[in-house]
């Protein structure tokens, strides 16, 4: 083939359906957004939306995307949860079955099930979530010189572990390891936090576990019972030997110092082009200093656990939108007039033909407290 060939139609519909696949189980699998994967995600990301699929298409549908410009947001956090569910609850068989079959009709029941499931998963997942919580709570492994979360419970499930180890690495900023424990037998997942190599943390509890695999930042291990709280103490000293406490405060790495009246729309297109977004490729962070808080925070969210606040740094300037999702907590503090440090994400929102720029906070920082 020459340099001015092209691929017959047939051939080309292939390529886009493998691509298509390809960024699906890329940015599905957390992998490392840069390189050669940056490039598969950036053109399967526009495959998925072209692809004629009908599995891929049924999935799309049932999480409400069709027709819409897809991006590495809605694989991660819509379509990858709804393509696990089935594993993560039972068996993976039915997710092949979807994306390999060409009956609608049959692809489409699919999708409704995992979509079914994978309510069902996050149920459980707030369940257990709870639970570990209250572990965590009760044995105070928040505390300064706890460096390590090891859990078990009986009737924990498997498949939703390692989610929520996830969750409590956010939450707490320390190695966290789930185990589902059951007649006899422990199954487990954990995640990590940087500098703290998970699968060489469990090779050095080996004499612990009946098996174990993974890598830095990630791992799942088998081991009996009756070798859980061995196995919780050594890795637990483990953790302690290898982290020192700076490394258990979560770091946020900025970007840029950005005046709020240079974040328009053309700025933040233009930041787009950067992406996808992702492990390895995260969105570009921006410091906004000295911003006032114009009106009282509203409340947002079912529980009222998200923030929705007016800030301006121009007193001529119009206020411009931030969400800060999990800071209900601070709406006491955030009257109008308060001057506040903010670490932002900007993104365009669109909403029944209108445009703007929106802010979603991820740090708050009070000048001067």
């Amino acid at each position: 083939m020459t340099g001015g060939d092209r691929v017959s139609d047939d051939f080309r519909a292939f390529l886009v359906n493998a691509m298509a696949l390809a960024a699906l189980g890329t940015i599905a699998d957390v992998v490392p957004l840069v390189g050669e994967n940056r490039i598969i995600a950036h053109q399967g990301l526009v495959g998925l939306r072209e692809s004629r699929l009908v599995g891929l298409r049924a999935l799309i549908a049932s999480a409400k995307l069709t027709g819409q410009t897809l991006d590495s947001f809605d694989v991660g956090f819509k379509l990858a949860p709804r393509l696990n569910a089935c594993g993560r609850m039972g068996h993976a068989r039915l997710a092949v079955e979807m994306l390999t079959t060409d009956d609608e009709r049959k692809a489409g029941e699919i999708a409704d099930y995992l979509e079914h499931q994978n309510r069902a998963r996050q149920a459980i997942e707030r369940k257990i979530l709870q639970q570990a919580v209250e572990q965590v709570e009760e044995r105070k492994l928040d505390a300064d010189g706890s460096c390590a979360i090891v859990l078990g419970r009986e009737d924990w499930h498997a498949g939703v572990i390692g989610i929520v180890a996830s969750r409590l690495v956010d939450r707490y900023h320390r190695p966290a390891v789930m185990v589902a424990l059951d007649n006899g037998h422990g199954q487990g997942s954990g995640r990590s936090i940087a500098g703290f190599h998970l699968s060489r943390a469990l090779e050095a509890c080996a004499e612990h576990l009946d098996g174990f695999g993974g890598h830095e930042m990630a791992a799942g291990l088998t081991l009996q019972t009756s070798k859980f709280e061995d196995f919780r103490a050594h890795f637990c000293a483990h953790a302690g030997s290898v982290l020192s406490p700076e490394m258990l405060v979560p770091e946020l790495r900025l970007d840029a110092v950005a005046p709020l009246a240079q974040l328009g729309e053309a700025l933040v297109q233009g930041l787009k082009r950067l992406g996808p977004f992702g492990h390895g490729n995260p969105k570009p962070l921006l410091c906004c200093k000295g911003l006032e808080v114009v009106a009282l925070p509203r409340r947002v969210g079912p529980s009222g656990d998200h923030l929705q606040i007016l800030v301006r740094q121009d007193p001529a300037a119009r206020p411009m939108k931030c969400i800060a999702f999990g800071y209900g907590p601070l709406f006491d503090r955030l009257t109008p007039g308060t001057v506040v440090d903010l670490a932002v994400e900007a993104s365009v929102n669109e909403y029944n033909g209108y445009r703007n720029v929106e802010l979603e906070v991820k740090d708050v920082q009070f000048p001067g407290a």
